[in-house]
């Protein structure tokens, strides 16, 4: 048999053979080992849940799809979260103005479904940010809530203001200054602010030293409307207007000026229609496409209302922006209407709305606090409402008015109950007599809308019926049998008449501020044959 002899060289390749296979073998284990340990970990990690906000029609979804639908998503906050928080938003300001980015957070807990407002300093010595007090709310939609820093005193020094509609309709604006006590942060409330209409921060331009933190700049009036409790008028409403400015002795916002704003009041019966203290009838008055009558400029600017898709169009030349609307409040002469850009829903604009007219509005707009408000917006101003339907009653307007001015002139010479005023008509022309002075002249009427009314010219310049006047027949109740039983009915009393001050459109007329004259027909004056 022939004989094998290993030389070394043999010997020294099969050693490190050997030894290579050994180090891919070590490799491998060691890959396998940590990749274990690293999946391990990540299932027993537990994770804050993170939320964005949605819409409101989004939120009445179940919280299993809703939940799902967050899948994803790369929301994150510096800030701890306890494990019963969601986390709703955040914002990156600097609270202390130290130089450094804090953080405020709007969280939701499993023990509650209203939002709660979290700022949190950093702690550059523990690289870790350190919670202030808690904001507790009273809101459960995220659309409804907003907050901002800015330096709302002029001093330099950023304020946190959060504002929103609460769940019970009323608006609120809270404003926060970060202050330090024995070396502890802590959150000292300037401005707390609650209204059933809305709020807002009047911005000012400021000088360039201010800009350059070369000195102090004008500090921010809040504005807030709220609807007149003690008014009582059936006709209409009155608001108030409240300014808060900045005492920097006290340190908060006190209350500097009120105006008391009366509503033009409308005729009683387009009132009532119009304004029956539900949302879904002054909306549907609302519904269709209004033009602004004043302009500084040559752009005719149009609103459009469409209650039913739950959106607001404005429209200028070829560009046009689309709100969704989503909170709203009716209030004695108005609505106030809460709105998100379809498109940047970052942008909330709140729209004040008041009744001028039945086919008229006054509409003023204010922008999320965030946004540059001036005081004066293009938006803001007078609507009419632009309507094709046709202004012609069924009933012809002479044979209506001449039957009316019929039954007026049975008898030449009216009077109040009281006898000091008193007038007659006929043959187109007046003679009023207040008191001992008499006041002749010729009148004319026409039909507006529903309503006759009455215009009188003076034979000398002094007049006291200087307005145009509504001409309404009162009404009495009488008895009457039928079928055997006595019932009442309410029919129209020839014998007395309302002059009623009012302004005219083309199509309508509603009452103005001015006296009315209720006068009782004289029957022992006759018109002369």
């Amino acid at each position: 048999m022939p004989k094998y002899h290993y030389s070394f060289n043999d010997m020294k390749s099969k050693v490190v053979l050997f030894l290579f296979i050994f180090v891919i073998a070590a490799l491998a284990g060691a890959y396998y080992l940590t990749k274990k340990i690293s999946n391990d970990e990540e299932t027993v990690i537990s994770r804050a849940k993170v939320v964005t906000p949605k819409s409101s029609e989004e939120e009445t979804e179940t919280d299993d799809s809703y939940q799902n639908s967050l899948q994803g998503e790369q929301y994150k906050t510096f800030v701890d979260l306890l494990p019963s928080e969601t986390l709703i938003s955040s914002l990156t300001i600097d609270l202390n103005d130290d130089g450094y980015d804090d953080e405020v957070i709007a969280v939701r807990r499993t023990d509650s479904p209203y939002f709660i407002i979290i700022p949190a300093l950093y702690n550059t010595e523990l690289a870790a940010y350190q919670r202030l007090s808690e904001i507790p709310t009273r809101m459960t939609r995220t659309r409804t809530l907003s907050y901002s820093g800015m330096d709302i005193t002029g001093e330099h020094k950023t304020a946190l203001v959060y504002q929103g509609v609460e769940d019970d309709g009323n608006y609120v604006m809270q404003i926060f200054h970060t202050d330090f006590e024995r070396g502890n942060a802590l959150l000292v409330k300037i401005g707390d602010f609650t209204s059933d209409g809305t709020i807002f921060i009047q911005q000012t331009e400021r000088s360039d030293s201010y800009e350059l933190s070369l000195s102090k700049g004008e500090s921010y009036s809040v504005w807030v409307y709220r609807s007149d409790k003690d008014d009582t008028s059936k006709n209409g409403g009155a608001q108030i207007q409240e300014e808060y400015k900045w005492n920097p002795s006290t340190r908060m916002y006190e209350l500097s000026k009120v105006v008391k704003v009366n509503a033009n009041r409308l005729a009683a019966k387009e009132l009532s229609r119009i304004q029956d203290g539900t949302v879904e009838t002054f909306a549907d008055f609302l519904n269709g496409l209004w033009y602004k009558t004043t302009n500084t400029d040559s752009e005719i600017r149009y609103i459009y209302f469409d209650y039913p898709n739950k959106e607001i169009i404005l429209v200028r030349n070829e560009s046009q922006e689309v709100y969704e609307w989503n909170e709203n409040k009716i209030r004695h002469n108005g609505m106030y209407i809460t709105t998100v850009n379809s498109s940047i829903t970052s942008l909330h604009r709140r729209f004040d709305i008041s009744l001028v007219n039945v086919d008229e509005i006054k509409i003023t707009i204010r922008d999320d606090i965030g946004l540059k408000i001036a005081e004066t917006n293009m938006w803001d101003g007078q609507y009419k409402k632009l309507s094709l339907q046709s202004s012609f009653d069924s009933v012809p307007v002479d044979a209506e008015k001449n039957e009316f001015l019929k039954q007026l002139e049975k008898s030449i010479s009216w009077s109040t109950a009281d006898s000091i005023y008193s007038i007659t008509l006929h043959d187109s022309e007046y003679s009023f007599k207040a008191n001992d002075t008499v006041e002749t002249g010729i009148y004319s009427s026409m039909k507006i809308g529903t309503y006759i009314v009455i215009q009188f010219r003076s034979d000398t310049e002094a007049t006291q019926l200087n307005q145009t006047y509504a001409l309404e027949f009162g009404t009495k109740t009488i008895t009457e049998k039928i079928k055997k039983k006595t019932v009442e009915k309410v029919v129209t009393d020839y014998d007395s008449i309302t002059f009623t001050p009012v302004k005219i459109t083309p199509t309508d007329c509603f009452s103005t501020d001015g006296r009315s004259y209720v006068f009782l027909r004289d029957p022992d004056k006759k018109p002369e044959n």
